[in-house]
């Protein structure tokens, strides 16, 4: 066991991606269950398996720690409670407003035990355990990066509008078809309640705590922001596969993969872009992670190649601007201290 653990802390990256596969591809089954033929006693390890780059990283932090513990147990509790409580009015609101699903005292209860993973993810940001807590407390930051938290909102959102707009004048697009949920107060109130969805259930407590949160600081002692962002990008998309198959995409066909690999790996950099220049906060990943999922939802669906090919060029501008080829300074903030 000395011998692993040992091991562990000197291939952290390597650990991460193991474990995180392990864990969310060990549950795979879970999605297919809980999506398909509706077993609600299946979803909180679908819960726990889209946390597996959030656990991972929380793992390899904790055995990594050679410190004492330190702080009050208290902290994390409250963390833990207010939390749990937010992250349950959020999962019925989006469940009873967005799916439509009847409100019933049972189902209360049994989103209480769903959300408790994500629960104790955030709370973890007042873990006694120095690394753990010392890697998630950007997750909770907002002081340091407003500015960019509002770029993140923004980034995505502005290329998918970009590209609707080019496809409609193209032809490729049919605005007209398209219908918005709700006007005014309510649509605001919807887009407000799935980007909140998204970004707890898992863009960036599931997901980006992972990734660009636990991953990325540490690839980048050893390589460029670009290269961490590609070798993300490729886990990323390949991480996927069990929610992708549940969901009935076409998982055994070549094309639609180089089509996720390509869209992944160009999503990976913008993020990275952003998350470098916020000084590695999860929080704006998280964030931004979340505002290109919610656009999808409200605007009508670009022709994928104009998609593609607007990403393509704005990652290409990111990459010439910031000189991502190049490694980062060893005190960026973004880059891990050991």
């Amino acid at each position: 066991m000395n011998k692993l653990i040992d091991w562990i802390r000197h291939h952290q990256v390597t650990a991460f991606f193991i474990i995180t596969f392990a864990i969310t591809w060990g549950l795979g089954f879970s999605y297919d269950a809980a999506i398909n033929k509706d077993n609600i006693l299946m979803f909180p390890l679908v819960i726990i398996a889209t946390c597996g780059p959030a656990l991972a990283g929380m793992i390899v932090s904790a055995l990594a720690n050679t410190q004492p513990r330190q702080g009050a147990r208290k902290a994390f509790w409250v963390a833990f409670i207010v939390a749990w409580i937010v992250l349950t009015a959020v999962f019925i609101a989006n469940n009873v407003l967005i799916n439509q699903a009847p409100f019933s005292p049972g189902m209360v209860v049994a989103i209480f035990v769903i959300v408790v993973p994500v629960a104790f993810v955030i709370a973890s940001a007042y873990s006694r355990i120095p690394t753990v807590k010392s890697y998630l407390s950007s997750l909770l930051r907002l002081r340091d990066a407003w500015g960019w938290t509002l770029v993140g909102c923004a980034l995505f959102p502005g290329i998918f509008l970009l590209s609707t707009a080019i496809s409609s004048s193209l032809g490729l697009t049919s605005v007209s078809a398209f219908r918005l949920p709700g006007s005014g107060l309510k649509l605001i109130g919807l887009i407000g309640l799935t980007f909140l969805y998204q970004l707890f259930f898992f863009n960036a407590t599931g997901e980006e705590t992972g990734w660009r949160g636990f991953a990325l600081p540490r690839l980048q002692t050893r390589t460029s922001p670009l290269i961490a962002a590609l070798v993300i990008g490729f886990f990323w998309a390949s991480w996927h596969f069990f929610l992708w198959q549940a969901e009935g995409r076409p998982v055994f066909d070549w094309q639609f993969w180089v089509e996720m690999y390509t869209a992944h790996l160009l999503g990976s950099l913008i993020i990275v872009w952003v998350c470098n220049r916020a000084g590695g906060s999860i929080l704006v990943a998280g964030v931004t992670h979340a505002a290109a999922n919610t656009v999808q939802a409200f605007i009508p669906a670009p022709d994928g190649r104009v998609l593609l090919l607007i990403c393509l060029v704005i990652t290409l501008v990111l990459i010439l601007l910031d000189q991502m080829w190049k490694k980062l300074p060893s005190d960026h903030p973004a880059v891990y201290q050991a």
